[in-house]
């Protein structure tokens, strides 16, 4: 044994006879080398201490150690920990470069000590529970649980608290002086914060300050308030939306999307929300969120709005009331995994977006579609169903449709005649498989104005349909498939029609039979079709098609003759079908035997690198992604009997451009008087083979620099992490400096005496004018119409903790601009994206 260890096991039972150490629990470092300085047990060791408790001790052990040195002064009673010091007391923890424990006293002080260069570390970090604080310097009584903290910053809630002087009393709480109060979490220089004198933070409740005003870059604004109360909890709370403001040239200057926000609890919150214009304009709308974990989510959205136009004094104004509901719902599929429902639901006035939207997509879109589904699938059977209801909505012909209820019953492919215990090869028949399909419907069709007139429901239409398919494939002459089929179709409606002649009007009278009717159908088809492969070689460079062609053949009686009763009656007029208004159709017309031939053709090449010097390495490259053509013939018509030829093509060029092109030919050309295809060839009557009927041509391209990485972060909570990586479109992503997205559409009709030709071209992009400024643009041009579509700018600014947005309509109806700055997350400031806010929108706060 060394004088230094020797020392040390004599000085431990000093300490042990002064009762302050307990002999189990010390731990000194025998590997220490070092001389021991004056009374300190080592230097550059990791001693580990634990109190021996006294009458008048606290009711836990303290546990704490140093990594440079550990001093006792047996005198004072007091440890001092030098370096990386580190204090443990029940849930409280404490960390500095230099701590110092009182046992006179039962208080700890911890401060930052300077390093060599003169800069300031080890600062005191204080834990207690989830709450933690960083300071300059930190006083603490582990009896009375008091403490005094200088120049603090901690965490609290969404928000940071920044004090001079903090004091912590028995019940755990905070009273600042001179605090900061920010969601910034910039710990030394926040951009903004509420500047109050006196603070008083109750943990898991709330945050009350005395007068405060804003303070935006150490500027202090104007805006004060005598007192504040600030939610300080893990849980939602309820608070005021403030509105955005702008200018609308037909609307005036309005004030948008003002209310209030009630959180309810964790799994639903809701929001109050108005917009108010200076020309007497308005508008209401209310919202909920709902989120039951591994069981659903969704939310609801109500909108009401009243738009004045023009002058009420003057003629041609106009007064239009609005409404629009939106209804999401989602189901986790682990919750059911054999039932799932679900709702996705737009429905609304036809004009509410293009008055109330500034929207692109919204303003041009003129459909909504809803539905609202329950499906199961019942577990070790074939069988399945879904019951629906549905709505479509024209907003152009302001033609509402809706279906409700709808059933479908369907059995999966099934092979009856398989073998249950299979010996030796398939057999052919083994192969066959059958499918069976039941549909029911309940629909209408009216103007939005019709609904909710007397007698509206009584134009609903209905049916049921029933399909069977049987089908099989097999193998011939190895390099052939063939695939036979046999389609079995039934209908049942409950309501036909009924045509008869009035001697007395002189016109033919439709009437509407209620009463159950059904009609049967079949067809049967054969498709043959194999794979070639051709090759051409140029050098050491290879071209590859791949041809597919298929001949197929389908046989279908013709319906509507007598013998099989569907069309007409005994004694009719003319020639008509009693199902004209089935939902499902009616039978077949005419009989058809028709040959058909596709061809598909898929090219490609491999061609040397030119980067490439050894020879060996290859690029595959595709040269046409698609290039199909068909038509078919009829041998049952007795004119008319070739179909139009069909031809399309898709490719994309220099991995960037998509190229998609279609077009049609007809065979038979055309009547000048009635525009109608006659039974003579267009060789024979112009010299050319086939008649042009249209042509379609479209270019798209989506350009970025960089590649988009998958949005993350761990700040926020689980709902605003799942509606980031849900909707990444919906934000502004700085970390691309430029995107760009193009499309052109050339359509071409031949008319009877003229060529009709339809050009859009529509232009969106963004581009990083600095690391923190981003403009987007949205923008189209029609050249038939000679007009720009929908326009927009916009230009956003990433403030770090605030977002900025300024978004400007030009021209057209709803020209205006918008004008927006407000306070991120704290997801969103680690993630360096703003969110796409737009003043309709529920989701902007």
């Amino acid at each position: 044994m060394t004088f230094k260890h020797l020392t040390t096991a004599l000085f431990t039972l000093l300490l042990l006879r002064a009762g302050i150490l307990n002999a189990q629990n010390i731990n000194v470092s025998a590997a220490d080398t070092l001389p021991a300085a004056p009374d300190s047990l080592s230097s550059d060791s990791t001693i580990k201490a634990l109190l021996l408790p006294s009458p008048d001790a606290l009711d836990s052990k303290v546990e704490y150690k140093a990594r440079d040195s550990m001093r006792f002064a047996l005198k004072e009673k007091k440890i001092y920990l030098y370096g990386e010091a580190d204090v443990k007391y029940e849930q409280i923890q404490l960390k500095a470069e230099y701590i110092e424990i009182d046992w006179n006293t039962n208080i700890v002080h911890a401060e930052g000590r300077p390093d060599s260069s003169g800069k300031l570390i080890g600062k005191p970090v204080f834990s207690e529970g989830a709450q933690t604080f960083d300071a300059l310097a930190m006083d603490y009584n582990f009896k009375t649980k008091k403490g005094r903290i200088s120049s603090v910053f901690t965490r609290q809630g969404e928000g940071y608290l920044h004090g001079d002087q903090v004091k912590k009393n028995e019940k755990d709480e905070f009273f600042v002086k001179n605090g900061k109060y920010t969601t910034c979490n910039l710990p030394d220089h926040p951009h903004f914060y509420i500047n109050a004198s006196k603070i008083k933070v109750i943990p898991k409740d709330k945050i009350v300050s005395g007068p405060a005003n804003l303070v935006i870059e150490d500027v202090p604004t104007p805006l004060a308030v005598p007192f504040g109360i600030f939610p300080n909890t893990s849980t939602r709370s309820s608070g005021i939306i403030f509105p955005t403001y702008g200018e609308s040239p037909g609307l005036g200057f309005f004030l948008q999307e003002g209310g209030y926000y009630f959180g309810i609890n964790d799994y639903v919150d809701a929001s109050l929300r108005g917009t108010i214009y200076s020309r007497g304009s308005w508008g209401l709308s209310g919202g909920t969120n709902y989120n039951y974990r591994y069981h659903y989510n969704g939310s609801f959205d109500m909108r009401y709005s009243k738009i004045l136009q023009g002058d009420p004094e003057l003629l041609g104004s106009a007064i239009n009331k609005d409404f629009f509901i939106t209804w999401r719902h989602n189901q986790d599929p682990k919750a059911r995994p054999n039932s799932r429902f679900s709702a996705s639901v737009q429905a609304g006035s036809s004009n509410y977006n293009a008055l109330n939207s500034f929207n692109a997509n919204n303003i041009v879109s003129n459909t909504f579609q809803s539905s609202i589904s329950y499906s199961k699938t019942f577990a070790n059977t074939p069988f399945n169903m879904v019951v629906s209801a549905g709505h479509s909505q024209n907003t152009s012909t302001k033609v509402i449709t809706v279906s409700a209820p709808e059933m479908q019953f369907n059995m999966n492919r099934i092979y009856p005649l398989k073998r249950k215990e299979a010996v030796g090869a398939q057999k052919w028949f083994e192969k066959i498989g059958v499918t069976y399909t039941l549909q029911s419907r309940n629909t209408i069709s009216l103007a939005d104005s019709l609904y909710g007139r007397p007698g509206w429901t009584n134009k609903f239409n209905n049916g049921i349909m029933q399909s069977v398919p049987v089908q099989t494939s097999f193998q011939v002459l190895k390099y052939f498939t063939v695939t036979p089929a046999f389609n079995y179709t039934n209908r049942i409606y409950f309501s036909s029609i009924e045509k008869y002649f009035d001697e007395t009007l002189g016109i033919v009278v439709t009437d509407t039979i209620k009463g159950v009717r059904t009609t049967n159908e079949w067809n049967a088809s054969a498709s043959l079709s194999t794979r070639v492969y051709s090759f051409l070689k140029l050098g050491k460079n290879t071209i590859r098609n791949v041809m597919t062609p298929q001949i197929n053949y389908r046989y279908q009686p013709d319906f509507s003759s007598r013998i099989y009763g569907f069309y007409g009656a005994d004694g009719g007029p003319g020639y008509y079908s009693p199902y004209d208004i089935g939902i499902y159709g009616q039978p077949a017309v005419g009989r058809q035997g028709t040959f058909g031939i596709n061809i598909n053709n898929n090219i490609e090449g491999k061609f040397r690198s030119s980067r490439d010097t050894t020879g060996s390495g290859m690029s595959k490259i595709s040269i046409l992604d698609a290039f199909n053509f068909g038509t078919a013939y009829n041998i049952a018509a007795d004119s008319l009997n070739w179909q139009p030829l069909s031809v399309s093509a898709r490719t994309k060029l220099f991995k960037k451009l998509d190229v998609v092109y279609s077009s049609s030919y007809d065979f038979y050309a055309i009547d000048t008087a009635s525009g109608l295809r006659v039974n003579r060839f267009q060789v024979n009557e112009t010299g050319k083979l086939l008649r042009p009927v249209s042509a379609n041509l479209a270019l798209t391209t989506v350009l970025a620099s960089g590649k988009k990485e998958k949005l993350k972060s761990s700040s926020g909570s689980d709902a605003e992490r799942n509606e980031l990586m849900n909707n990444p479109g919906d934000y502004v992503d700085f970390t691309v400096p430029w995107s760009f997205n193009a499309s052109f559409v050339l359509s071409r009709r031949y008319l009877q005496d003229e060529i009709q030709n339809n050009q859009v071209l529509n232009l969106s992009g963004d581009i990083n004018l600095t690391e923190k400024w981003k403009i987007a643009l949205s923008t189209g041009y029609d050249f038939s119409q000679k007009q720009f579509s929908f326009s927009t700018v916009d230009i956003f600014r990433d403030l770090h903790c605030w977002e900025m947005h300024f978004n400007w309509i030009p021209f057209g109806f709803r020209q205006s601009y918008n004008f927006t700055i407000r306070v991120k997350s704290s997801m969103l400031q680690d993630l360096k994206v703003n969110r796409r806010r737009q003043w309709f929108d529920l989701q902007n706060q």
